[in-house]
Formats: C-alpha cells, structure tokens, sequence
C-alpha cells in the first residue's frame, strides 16, 4: 500500500461492517505528519464509500511509528474535524491496565 493509503476488508467473524487499513508509517516503520493526515483524510473516504457513518481509528503514526503520541492525536483530531464529512470519527487510545503489583494467590 503507498503510504497515506487506505483499504477496505471484510471484518471476518468480528461484530463490524468492516475494517479499514491504513499504511500510516513508511518502510523504516516511522511516521509523519503528512502520512497520518494521508491516512485519516484516505480512512474517512473509505468509511463513506461503504456507508459508514461511525469510524473508530487508533493512534495513527504512535508506538511503532515514532510519533509522539499527543502530537498524533492532535494530528488526527486535526484532520478529522476538518473534513467535510457526516461520520462520527471516534479516536481510540490505548490505556493498559493496571494488574497491581507482586503477585497473588497460594
């Protein structure tokens, strides 16, 4: 997939229309700002090309991508609230829990 692109597959056995990929980091797995704009701007367009009308997207370019994370996020909000577009865009981030510490039970 070229970077900034977006495609559409089957959500297999997984309660959804659909999923979109997008290719938000490049070969040497890092991300940009032009390629998290790309992929949410590309994202968005798939999502209505289906019908969709609710699209839930992770930290595009964070983590793997090198992104500092609030920065991706405001990318991402960025570019989302600027699109012309009727869809509720759902930014999801990643929250481990908490498993406590030591170690229980006999």
């Amino acid at each position: 997939m070229p970077l900034g692109s977006a495609v559409w597959t089957s959500a297999g056995q997984l309660p959804f229309k659909g999923i979109i990929h997008v290719a938000g980091i490049n070969l040497v797995w890092r991300a940009s700002e032009s390629s998290i704009r790309m992929s949410v701007r590309n994202a968005v367009t798939v999502a209505l090309a289906h019908g969709i009308q609710r699209l839930a997207a992770p930290v595009i370019g964070a983590g793997s991508g090198g992104f500092a994370e609030a920065d991706a996020c405001r990318l991402i909000t960025s570019e989302a609230q600027g699109l012309d577009a009727e869809l509720d865009f759902i930014l999801v981030r990643y929250a481990p829990r908490n498993r406590g510490a030591g170690v229980h039970g006999s």
